[in-house]
């Protein structure tokens, strides 16, 4: 006997939907299917106009009930969901999009909020409790195939129905994430549960290989900012490595207040430099490595005029992220071929932004790091670094930070001129470092001292090592069982060592 002749009732689908996509054409083929449609609100009108025949949920329950969504609140509606024989068979609910509302800097805190649904999501989760008896819809795309299974065999197999109620708990815990995170997370210590609402902004050709699928996702629910508020002004899409190089290059230009250019590749800095002006930035910093940023990403602090335009022009990077291009800048480099041009409003990092990192059956967290310096600086030799060798430092510094450890940075007057990253052991760091400052500095700030900063605590022999390279002074953390013998080899060398308390290991 057919499941039809079997039924003892006629099935019912409650449609409560603030996308109403194809909701008219799915509520005709519901009834062709000898459903009976219960329906409120706007939904209830869009089928009204189409003349399609529905009860309104005072009617379904037999109670006169409040005209607002809060009627589907009510016990008996509710338990005709969850009830084992369930009197509703196919529920279809989705909410308005608050992305939408979270991201317009035109709402108030309270107008956004006015979005939220408080009965969608409570309905959503009470059919998609019952699953192997009701039907939970929440996105239009499943519509037409919800449609064609039952038609082909009047029932919907208890698998798909799974995968349809498993989509609906997502969809609301998105929901709800999305408000969270606008209303923001103010945390003494990391919190036990640690729920994240992404939206898909952008398909990427692959990820890092061309083997990975890849894709962008942005923090719903959050005000545009950081790389969800970057602005594509020319060329063809941002790639996966694209936004690894823009993080890295945007946070360390914004850290100076000069003109500066940072220039990055597979998400480590290959040069970076601060001038006088835009354009002498630029030079320094691919001076500083024309190997290592060719192709790279470049990113400055100042908007893009029609000198620095012209050097770019000349060089090969595929993206350069900018506050502003001017309009002569955008001529100049649209004339360039395979680069993109992005404008990115302010600093990257957000207060109270979490780092997450993906590991085998589960996740990484730990705060962003976001502070250069933790205090005051300490100098632990008996000579005090010099004005400009004070200017080097920071230069590396800045610039080690954002690095993969173990990382070890050598700077000449504003630019960086050897950089090591990424090594093994911290003396392969300071090695490489100083190999490619050999490589540069005859021609880059001649008469400049040459300084070195390291992401980590050094030893008596990396201090050694790079004073036999012709550096003059050194930072790094500090904190180490070594730190008097540090401390000495500089005093030896008639260097200046600095310490900051703090370390940015990066990996």
């Amino acid at each position: 006997m057919s499941a039809r002749k079997e039924r003892e009732r006629s099935r019912a689908a409650l449609l409560h939907v603030a996308d109403r996509t194809g909701i008219v054409e799915f509520a005709q083929s519901l009834l062709a299917l000898d459903f009976e449609l219960v329906a409120t609100g706007p939904t209830a009108t869009a089928l009204r106009q189409a003349q399609a025949p529905h009860q309104t949920v005072s009617e379904f329950v037999g109670e006169r009930l409040p005209a607002d969504a809060l009627g589907l609140l009510h016990p008996k509606l509710i338990s005709a969901v969850t009830e084992e024989k369930a009197r509703v068979d196919l529920v279809a609910v989705n909410l308005y999009p608050l992305s939408e509302a979270t991201s317009d800097p035109a709402l108030s805190q309270d107008e956004v909020l006015a979005y939220v649904d408080p009965v969608g999501p409570a309905l959503l989760r009470a059919a998609a409790r019952n699953f192997k008896n009701v039907i939970t819809l929440c996105d239009p795309d499943d519509y037409q195939q919800a449609v064609e299974t039952l038609k082909a065999y009047d029932r919907m197999l208890p698998d798909r129905r799974q995968i349809l109620a498993a989509k609906a708990f997502h969809y609301c815990a998105y929901y709800d994430s999305t408000v969270a995170q606008y209303l923001g997370g103010q945390w003494d210590k990391l919190p036990d549960e640690v729920v994240v609402a992404l939206k898909k902004s952008a398909d990427l050709r692959y990820g890092e290989n061309p083997h990975q699928s890849g894709a962008f996702y942005t923090l719903s629910g959050a005000r545009p900012w950081g790389l969800n508020a970057a602005t594509l002004h020319f060329g063809r899409p941002l790639a996966y490595g694209h936004y690894l190089d823009l993080e890295t290059a945007w946070e360390l230009v914004t850290a100076f207040p000069e003109p500066a250019c940072a220039i990055v590749k597979h998400a480590v800095p290959a040069g970076f430099a601060h001038a006088e002006d835009l354009a002498r930035a630029a030079r320094r910093a691919y001076a500083g490595d024309p190997r290592g940023c060719f192709r790279g990403t470049a990113a400055v602090n100042r908007e893009v005029g029609a000198d620095a335009a012209q050097f770019f022009a000349e060089e090969f990077v595929s993206c350069i992220a900018a506050p502003e291009f001017s309009p002569k800048a955008l001529q100049i480099l649209k004339a360039k071929k395979d680069i993109r041009l992005v404008t990115l409003p302010s600093r990257l990092i957000a207060a109270n932004e979490l780092d997450l990192r993906a590991v085998a059956g589960g996740m990484l967290v730990q705060e962003k790091d976001q502070r250069p310096f933790v205090g005051e600086l300490k100098t632990a030799s008996k000579r005090p670094a010099t004005s400009r060798e004070s200017t080097g430092l920071i230069v590396a510094w800045q610039t080690a930070m954002h690095c993969r450890t173990h990382a070890a940075v050598i700077a000449r007057g504003t630019a960086a001129i050897g950089i090591g990253s990424g090594q093994t052991s911290r003396m392969d760091a300071v090695r490489l470092a100083m190999v490619k400052s050999q490589e540069r500095h005859p021609i880059l700030a001649a008469g400049e001292p040459l300084v070195l900063a390291s992401d980590g605590a050094l030893t008596a022999e990396h201090l050694h090592a790079a004073a036999d390279g012709g550096v003059t002074a050194v930072m790094h953390p500090g904190g180490a069982a070594e730190d008097n013998d540090v401390a000495d080899a500089a005093d030896r060398r008639g260097m200046a060592l600095v310490a900051t308390g703090v370390r940015h290991f990066r990996h």
